[in-house]
């Protein structure tokens, strides 16, 4: 038996998380089952003290008249052989010379197991290490940027963002930092697999919250987020407090927020507005900085016509209708455009 085994258990436990009472726990589990398996022995006890200083292994008969398993009885007279003071109807323990009697097959199986069980403790320690960043954002260090994916590291975690989880247009390099946001935590026989993106609102919405203090006060909410990836984000915010401006908390001094924002986002335009449950004052919101002029609400097919100034169309509708199509989307109405 390679007993030096034994000292990489402070390691294990400082580096890998492991208890060193879980870790003796599959030791003596593992010599226990190498035993059994190589000599047919049913009934094996091992000892190891806490100090790591002394292991015993023990083979334990019951004492019996007539023997009808050796595996697991023995007869009185053999019994007294090993202890004088045996009974009949008790347990007699022998002590096994693990270096004459435990042969190098059985050690190796021993030691197979016990390092087999150590990487199942180490993919589970490291799943519930970082299981708890599902639905966040954390830091992400680009390895390596392939055509269809870039490798990535979260922690002691490796895993792919598969180029349609990547803002569209922006370019990655290896050794880059960048937010990225956990979608899920899958347990496989390989280890933890960490699913991560950077197109979802949810990032947006994450990185809004470290960014502007308030928000995680409770002072300011997001009530809505539509974001097209790469192109642009629209956000709707409201304050809870009447001394708090909502959307310029989230810009801050010298747009200093939002340029953090829009600089984790990097090619991506981002719009701060100010949520309103009147519906022709978010449309108004949200098709701003265009001048409008006058709405028309149905609120039976959920439509509204918008009128701005024949100076202000283009900037209504935006590029490529990009600025019509998300006051839609973040509005939740269908907007018609013309012009007085």
């Amino acid at each position: 038996m390679n007993i030096n085994l034994l000292e990489a258990l402070d390691t294990f436990e400082r580096e890998k998380g492991i208890s060193r009472d879980v870790l003796l726990d599959i030791i003596k589990k593992s010599i226990k089952s190498a035993y059994k398996k190589n000599y047919g022995t049913k009934n094996v006890e091992v000892e190891m003290d806490d100090k790591l200083s002394k292991l015993n292994v023990y083979q334990v008969w019951h004492v019996v008249e007539e023997v009808e398993d050796e595996h697991e009885e023995i007869s009185l007279e053999e019994a007294k052989q090993i202890d004088h003071k045996a009974q009949l109807g008790g347990i007699i323990r022998k002590k096994i010379n693990l270096k004459k009697d435990f042969k190098r097959i059985a050690a190796q199986t021993a030691k197979q197991v016990i390092l087999q069980n150590i990487k199942e403790l180490e993919k589970k320690a490291l799943y519930e290490k970082y299981v708890s960043l599902k639905d966040k954002i954390t830091n992400a260090e680009i390895i390596k940027v392939n055509p269809n994916f870039a490798e990535i590291r979260i922690g002691k975690l490796e895993t792919k963002l598969p180029d349609k989880e990547m803002i569209p247009g922006e370019k990655l390099n290896a050794g880059d930092l960048v937010k990225v946001h956990v979608k899920d935590i899958q347990q496989t026989t390989k280890g933890p697999k960490i699913l991560v993106t950077r197109v979802t609102a949810e990032l947006v919405e994450d990185l809004l919250r470290s960014i502007v203090p308030e928000i995680g006060e409770g002072l300011v909410d997001i009530v809505k987020i539509y974001r097209e990836p790469g192109i642009r984000t629209k956000v709707a915010v409201k304050s809870n407090d009447p001394d708090i401006d909502a959307v310029g908390a989230c810009i801050g001094e010298n747009s200093m927020r939002i340029n953090e924002l829009i600089s984790e986002l990097k090619v991506e335009k981002v719009d701060i507005i100010n949520y309103s449950e009147d519906p022709e004052q978010f449309i108004k919101n949200a098709l701003a900085p265009a001048e409008v002029k006058k709405i028309i609400i149905n609120e039976k097919e959920n439509h509204a016509t918008v009128y701005v100034p024949e100076t202000q169309f283009s900037l209504a509708i935006g590029k490529g209708g990009q600025t019509a199509r998300t006051a839609a989307k973040i509005t939740g109405w269908k907007i018609d455009i013309h012009t007085l």
